[in-house]
């Protein structure tokens, strides 16, 4: 029975801090070398094969891919960061401007009503700040804050942030240089033609 709750506090520990679990990073490491070994054959075959796509593609960083791995572990852990929050730290989409994933993290999945009642905020704030913005829609405001602070239109920070996806983000995390591998094999396949 002592030994069952030992291994019981064992588990707990290794699941509240997935960074220093030798099991969890053990598998972590091993889906690493597998991205890692795809995306290398990749990269050999262009280079046996003098092509050169255009595209962005690159060795898989082993120690930064397992700390992605371990990370998204960690985002499933009670006091963990949150999937959304490390989904905005570890993959979204470069024209994004996160410099506070735990911040933006607030805006991922809102209710309509919630965002309604947000940009109306954002909006008040503006109208607080400048007489001339009284005329402008709550939605204008909202555009123009957000351009400024996360660099992109308010519609893409809508299908970004706003209607965050778990089942994307997770797909992203686990599975994004698995994608990206695939895409490499189709770019050299088109290169070929």
């Amino acid at each position: 029975m002592m030994e069952k709750l030992q291994k019981m506090r064992e588990a707990k520990d290794e699941i509240e801090n997935p960074h220093e679990s030798e099991r969890i990073r053990a598998i972590a490491e091993i889906l690493t070398e597998i991205q890692r070994a795809q995306r290398a054959a990749v990269i050999d075959q262009r280079d046996e094969l003098g092509i050169d796509p255009d595209d962005d593609v690159n060795e898989v960083d082993p120690e930064d891919r397992t700390g992605e791995v371990l990370d998204l572990v960690d985002a499933y852990t009670p006091g963990g960061p949150g999937l959304a929050e490390t989904w905005l730290a570890r993959a979204a989409p470069s024209d994004l401007d996160v410099d506070d994933p735990a911040a933006l993290a607030n805006y991922a999945g809102l209710s309509q009503e919630e965002w309604e009642h947000q940009q109306q905020t954002w909006a008040n704030s503006y109208r607080a700040a400048d007489r001339q913005a009284a005329d402008a829609t709550d939605r204008d405001l909202a555009e123009l804050h957000v351009s400024s602070k996360w660099g992109v239109s308010l519609e893409r920070f809508e299908a970004l942030v706003v209607n965050w996806d778990k089942g994307r983000a997770l797909r992203d995390l686990l599975a994004g240089p698995s994608e990206a591998t695939e895409e490499a094999v189709y770019a050299n396949t088109e290169a070929l033609a």
